[in-house]
């Protein structure tokens, strides 16, 4: 972006004229106006064809689709991933760690949560484990207080309480 800035300048002002932060700031213009542009009716159209475009590309279609679905579960309030925090055993009896629900699943007629235990201090990464619902503690605790709980390596003042229900 630089070296068309420097041209473009050039052009207008007939010699080289440096500013500082000109190209981050024509950035965040770029990216306003880009939101503004798929915010709206024909924006949205013109975004949904372009998604379905990058779907169609091999490689690019499963990296692009599971980035956009761990989006969505991360801020979409239309999904109830992560709403429910449970303590599960892990990683043996009698140690617990926090998980976040993320699905249900019925396995030989009983109740299965798939659960993601987030890592410390990253909760974008961690395991992903399937365990009976009856095995699992749910606890009365927002997903936010949750994470701050593993961001904060336990050291967080959110405090939670058991519930009974499975």
């Amino acid at each position: 972006m630089g070296p068309a800035l420097r041209n473009i300048f050039f052009q207008v002002f007939q010699r080289e004229v440096y500013i500082t932060g000109t190209a981050f700031l024509i950035f965040i213009i770029i990216t306003y106006f880009t939101g503004l542009f798929v915010s709206n009716y024909f924006g949205k159209r013109v975004f949904a064809r372009g998604e379905r475009v990058v779907a169609k590309i091999p490689i690019v279609k499963s990296i692009y689709g599971s980035v956009k679905d761990m989006t969505e579960a991360f801020s979409s309030d239309k999904i109830k991933s992560f709403k429910e925090v449970v303590l599960i055993d892990f990683p043996f009896k009698g140690r617990y760690a926090i998980g976040l629900v993320t699905n249900r699943v019925e396995l030989n007629g009983v109740r299965h949560c798939s659960v993601f235990i987030p890592t410390t201090p990253n909760p974008t990464s961690g395991y992903v484990i399937l365990a009976p619902e009856s095995d699992l503690l749910f606890l009365d605790m927002a997903t936010d207080d949750a994470l701050k709980y593993v961001i904060s390596l336990g050291t967080s003042r959110s405090g939670f309480t058991c519930s009974a229900k499975p």
